[in-house]
């Protein structure tokens, strides 16, 4: 051998490669015979020495599925006359698989026929096997990556598109394949809901900021076929390992069905379920709005209060589901001969309130008459009868001198009471000297009707039970506050709490309650022998009873110390008293009532938010207040048997007050249909006729 040939010897041992010369018979690569160095012997597995063998026995060695690659391969650059490459598979005597690589010329006689192939041969075993666990290791993560249930999508440094999982495909209606090299802005094509408008776009904001960006709550995407989806989409960067950004990935989910449900609830928090008008919450608050632009900007605005004057004879000839019917009607009406600036709410009953922006009196007027008017000419059938209508209007201009929302109102409020006073189906234009008018005619008179019930003992007390629906032994009532008058007549708080809460009497009608609630609690343990009221208390916890408080009470700073005397007085443990307070009311009174009630609670008592659901807004300060059970709204609950939209904001209620570990209790479950879907749903407490009956509530008073 050659000292040439010694070298490329050793410089092919050190890159582990052999000499790989096969022999050509015939042109026929199969017929022909190989020579195997001896590192060429060894990559088959053999003893490491120079080995000759037909190509057939060679063949032998060769994994079964890569024999005809080879052959065909090799016969091909003979017919050729040129080069080839082959990666194949070889199978040792001790059956251990082993890639090799292959690179060889053909070479040709004298005469310009195939002679031999020579080239070398090297052993690619663990580069192979390093590629096949990166193939598998992508196929996994792809696999996965279409398997779970959110669209995922990655760019590149600069947003162009890399890849789509499968549900990023059925949602953006791009293939992986097309979306290839465009930007993620026009593949995942980003608006704002509420606008329209192009967001700026979740995955650049991300690559520009170089951090991960969270979710958005208004976000809706367009895809490729023009549907639009509501979304929620949150971007991270993709590093590498030296820092660099390799590019950004988004995660999105249709979160459609959320939305909607969101939407919906949003609308009945501010609307009347049965007209489609907003309700009595909404408008008084767009009154606020109007308030604050005419004393801020000087703008003028009119209020009106509209009483039907035939709606209770209609009713209780022909049923509420006529009544229904007629406010629909009317409502329908009336909206298409206002302004699409103005404002109709239903304020509760037949009552109707109107605001009309940037609307001078005089103008007022005019939309008022024509509204009175129109109601007026209106006719309503029903089975085979047909009715006339009027309507009394009182009108209240907004202004830089008006006071307050409450007291603008109330203004309203007397002026449609004068307008009925006044023989009805007229206009009355609020003036001060109505005031003094108006307490003469009504709201004065409830003044000395309360005064009476405090100076006769006339208040009763009922209770209406609170059940456990999971047989839990617990007796809990909710307290209720009646007038029982001097000719007997039982009169129910609708009637005389608006008054009492608009002259300031309510702090005095929530102490009249604890205090006989607590006198109850004595006369029932003391009308007991010790011996039985020992067994009793062991076999059972102490009955608890709920009782309502006002926001003028939350925003009295005497009341807790009241309601310790109380407790004082008449050894009551704090623990059998549960206060029932409102969304609306702790708005209003935020900072006391959570000083108030953290602590009362301190002390045993427990807290109940009555009404829950009304407001949209009940979620967010449910965190900041202290509370033992959420009582959902009976509007929801009062058809939620036929009600699916109803039952989804229960569940919805239900289940997160059970997160933050609160009990909840269902109002107004009235049949047995209602109490199998609350039952159905996991609330833990039932209120309503289908469970308990309003019965007295005893209690003596000194």
């Amino acid at each position: 051998m050659s000292d040439q040939q010694k070298r490329l010897q050793m410089a092919l041992e050190a890159a582990g490669m052999a000499i790989w010369d096969s022999h050509i018979v015939d042109g026929q690569i199969i017929n022909g015979i190989v020579n195997w160095s001896a590192r060429g012997a060894a990559l088959l597995g053999l003893e490491e020495r120079p080995l000759t063998q037909p190509f057939r026995s060679f063949l032998d060695f060769v994994h079964v599925d890569d024999q005809g690659q080879i052959v065909e391969v090799m016969q091909e650059a003979v017919h050729q006359r040129a080069g080839y490459e082959l990666e194949y598979r070889v199978i040792w005597p001790d059956d251990s698989e082993h890639w090799l690589a292959a690179k060889a010329q053909v070479h040709t006689d004298a005469a310009g026929h195939p002679e031999r192939t020579l080239g070398i041969i090297w052993d690619i075993t663990e580069h192979m096997l390093r590629e096949l666990m990166i193939a598998e290791n992508k196929e996994l993560a792809e696999v996965t990556l279409s398997s779970i249930g959110d669209g995922v999508m990655t760019t590149d440094p600069h947003g162009k598109t890399r890849y789509l999982n499968r549900v990023a495909e059925q949602l953006t209606g791009w293939s992986n394949e097309l979306a290839q090299g465009l930007d993620i802005v026009e593949t995942l094509n980003l608006v704002d809901e509420n606008t329209g408008e192009p967001l700026e776009h979740v995955a650049i904001k991300c690559l520009r900021q170089r951090q991960a960006i969270g979710i958005s709550t208004h976000a809706q995407l367009l895809t490729r076929d023009g549907r639009r989806i509501a979304i929620e989409e949150s971007a991270a960067p993709i590093w590498s390992r030296d820092g660099a950004i390799l590019g950004a990935v988004v995660v999105f989910r249709d979160v459609s069905h959320e939305r909607k449900l969101s939407q919906q609830l949003s609308w009945h928090a501010t609307h009347d379920t049965l007209t489609g008008l907003i309700n009595r919450r909404e408008f008084e608050r767009l009154v606020a709005g109007a308030l604050h632009t005419a004393k801020q900007d000087g703008h003028v605005h009119a209020l009106l209060y509209l009483d039907l004057d035939q709606f209770k004879v209609i009713n209780d000839t022909c049923g509420h589901g006529a009544g229904d019917v007629l406010l629909q009607l009317l409502a329908k009406m009336l909206q298409a001969q206002m302004r699409d600036s103005d404002i109709l709410a239903r304020l509760g009953g037949d009552e109707l309130g109107v605001l009309l922006p940037h609307c001078p009196l005089d103008h007022a007027r005019v939309i008022g008459e024509q509204l009175r008017q129109s109601i007026r000419d209106f006719r309503f059938a029903w089975d085979s009868r047909s009715f006339e209508l009027g309507v009394s209007i009182g009108m209240v201009e907004i202004s830089q001198d008006s006071k307050s929302m409450s007291e603008l109102l109330s203004a309203a409020d007397q002026a449609c009471y004068l307008a009925k006073e006044q023989g009805r189906n007229r206009i009355h234009v609020y003036q001060e000297s109505d005031v003094m008018l108006a307490q003469r005619h009504g709201e004065m008179l409830w003044i000395s009707r309360l005064n009476e019930a405090f100076a006769h003992d006339y208040f009763r007390l009922y209770a209406m039970p609170i059940v456990h629906l999971h047989d839990s032994p617990e007796y809990h009532d909710e307290v209720l506050i009646r007038i029982r008058n001097s000719q007997g007549d039982l009169i129910l708080p609708g009637a005389f709490i608006p008054a009492a809460e608009r002259y300031d009497m309510m702090l005095s009608i929530d102490r009249w309650v604890i205090r006989a609630v607590c006198a109850h609690i004595e006369s029932v343990r003391d009308s007991l022998p010790p011996l039985a009221a020992l067994a009793e208390s062991q076999r059972r916890a102490p009955a608890q009873y709920s009782v309502n408080l006002s926001g003028m009470s939350l925003a009295d700073g005497g009341l807790l110390d009241y309601i310790t005397e109380q407790f004082v007085k008449f050894a009551i443990a704090p623990e059998q008293l549960c206060f029932e307070i409102t969304e609306t009311a702790v708005i209003a009174n935020l900072p006391k009532a959570q000083v108030f009630m953290r602590q009362l609670k301190s002390m045993g008592c427990r807290f109940s938010l009555d009404d829950f659901g009304s407001g949209f807004s009940s979620f967010g300060y449910l965190k900041a207040l202290p509370v033992d059970y959420l009582k959902i709204d009976g509007v929801f609950v009062r058809d939620i048997a036929t009600n699916a939209i109803n039952r989804a904001i229960v569940k919805a209620i239900n289940e997160v007050g059970h997160v933050m570990g609160l009990k909840t209790v269902a109002e107004y479950v009235e049949d047995a249909e209602t109490l199998a879907v609350i039952r159905e749903l996991g609330i833990d407490y039932a209120q309503g006729y289908a469970v308990g009956m309003l019965r007295p509530l005893t209690a003596g008073v000194d």
